[in-house]
């Protein structure tokens, strides 16, 4: 009996503790000021997914160091490795360009693409 009882006690010590380790990130998908909805946000890490709602919203478990993507027909795929600060943030905004694919394969951004510092 004192073995299940320390066998129970050790798991739910174990889950608990993982699970302190997610957040739930809330952010927005925009582009242009606009908001997007139908993007798939992913967590490539967890392998878990969700998508943005009609005021371009959305809401995802993640952990530092993960990587998200964000991805919408005739935008740019855009690719996020949360850091720590990322995380401290109660509300996440993010911008993705939009393309225009021709049939002779050249692609037109319509937007800007953020400086590299």
């Amino acid at each position: 009996m004192k073995v299940k009882l320390l066998t129970t006690i050790s798991f739910l010590t174990y889950q608990l503790s993982i699970s302190q380790t997610e957040k739930l990130l809330r952010g927005k998908v925009i582009s242009q000021e606009n908001a997007l909805q139908n993007v798939e946000v992913i967590n490539k890490t967890a392998k878990t997914s969700a998508r943005t709602n009609e005021f371009g919203e959305f809401s995802i478990l993640v952990k530092e160091q993960d990587s998200i993507l964000f991805f919408s027909n005739n935008y740019l795929f855009t690719r996020l490795k949360l850091t720590a600060k990322d995380l401290e943030k109660s509300y996440l905004i993010v911008e993705i360009v939009k393309v225009t694919y021709f049939g002779n394969g050249f692609i037109i951004s319509i937007g800007f693409f953020p400086s590299i510092p």
